[in-house]
């Protein structure tokens, strides 16, 4: 009796170390499942960060690369200015280097001159000294020595070409750095904001298009509701946007336009009665009028020089630089920059598609979709 029991009490026992085998080998099984599915997320981490650190490498060395580039572009450029200031250095020291030979000449034949009559008299008072008989001969005889009271030195300065050289160095000068526009405009796309205009403050002759991305002249007053901040004299108006940092960019087609009015203005501005459109009043504005005249509303207005007349033209802000630059895209140049603009308020994108005349300058200003690289 007592054996069996002993021996139940075994079999017991070797159950038990059985489910405890079993327990430790499911928790082992439960270890392993656990320690593979962190491996298997490590294992996922490691590939995103891989996968990150590739496209970061990627796109350093292609930033790289474009700063490469750009850096050349650049570099030339400022070369080939430095080049030309050179030059015109050189041409306009070469007249005075000349002159300077000249006079060193000229002062050397004169000094040798009046030393030889020096010496020419010193002998001849030498010689009244020691034969006072001469003295009858040497005052009633001819004077070979040259009569100096009128002979001088030039030395006035000279010039030469210096005001042409500099305003040729200049023109040679803004040919050179307008090779900096391209380079200008593939940047500030990157920039490019989504322009709409805004028909409440569009003066009453004006026809807004509905996406609010054209304006045109109607020729008569359109029936739009009253608002405080709408333009009563001059045919202008503003966009939504409004800009208090950073940098904006966006492009006007203007084809066809025998006059316009680009630019920003701050969002306080006066735009009732006659206005004057310049920086003082809060307007930074570049103007084309008469079919084939360009001006930035400076104080005297500053009259701009175009090789050709702008298909599409490219506003671009940098709010804290102060800084309103306008491209012709199309020509991919440079039409004028107003710097140290001190805004100090928001600042909204101003247009004016001006009065067409007889059936002329009927074309609307339309804001169109930038392109970007």
């Amino acid at each position: 009796m007592e054996r069996q029991k002993e021996m139940e009490r075994q079999r017991e026992m070797e159950r038990q170390r059985e489910m405890e085998r079993q327990k430790e080998m499911e928790a082992q099984k439960l270890q392993k499942a656990k320690q593979d599915r962190m491996r298997a997320e490590l294992q996922q981490n490691i590939k995103k960060r891989v996968q990150k650190l590739a496209e970061v490498s990627s796109s350093v060395k292609a930033c790289k690369g474009g700063l490469d580039a750009e850096w050349l572009e650049i570099n030339n450029v400022f070369s080939e200015v430095m080049k030309v200031v050179e030059d015109a250095r050189q041409k306009a020291l070469q007249p005075l280097e000349e002159r300077r030979r000249r006079v060193k000449r000229e002062a050397q034949d004169v000094v040798q001159k009046l030393q030889k009559e020096i010496d020419k008299l010193k002998k001849t008072i030498d010689e009244l000294n020691k034969n006072p008989d001469l003295q009858v001969c040497l005052l009633t005889g001819p004077n070979e020595s040259q009569d100096w009271k009128n002979v001088a030195v030039d030395t006035s300065y000279s010039f030469g070409t210096l005001r042409t050289t500099t305003s040729n160095m200049m023109e040679q000068i803004q040919e050179k750095l307008e090779k900096l526009s391209s380079v200008e405009l593939e940047r500030i796309p990157t920039f490019a904001v989504d322009v709409k205009l805004d028909p409440m403050s569009a003066h009453q002759f004006l026809v807004v298009s509905p996406d609010g991305k054209a304006v045109r002249d109607g020729g008569k007053a359109q029936k739009v509701p009253e608002a405080p901040l709408r333009f009563d004299m001059f045919g202008s108006i503003l966009a939504h946007n409004r800009f208090t940092t950073g940098r904006s960019y966006w492009e006007v087609e203007v084809s066809n336009k025998t006059g316009w009015d680009l630019g920003v203005a701050k969002r306080n501005v006066n735009r009732k009665g006659k206005l004057s459109l310049r920086p003082k009043n809060g307007y930074w504005v570049v103007v084309h009028f008469e079919g084939d005249k360009y001006a930035a509303l400076t104080v005297p207005p500053t009259s701009l020089t175009l090789r050709q007349q702008p298909q599409k033209v490219g506003v671009f802000v940098d709010y804290e630089e102060g800084l309103v630059s306008f491209y012709d895209v199309t020509a991919q140049s440079h039409i004028y920059s107003f710097t140290e603009c001190l805004f100090n308020d928001e600042i909204i994108p101003y247009f004016s598609p001006h009065l067409r005349q007889n059936e002329k300058n009927a074309h609307p200003l339309i804001i169109s979709a930038v392109k970007k690289e």
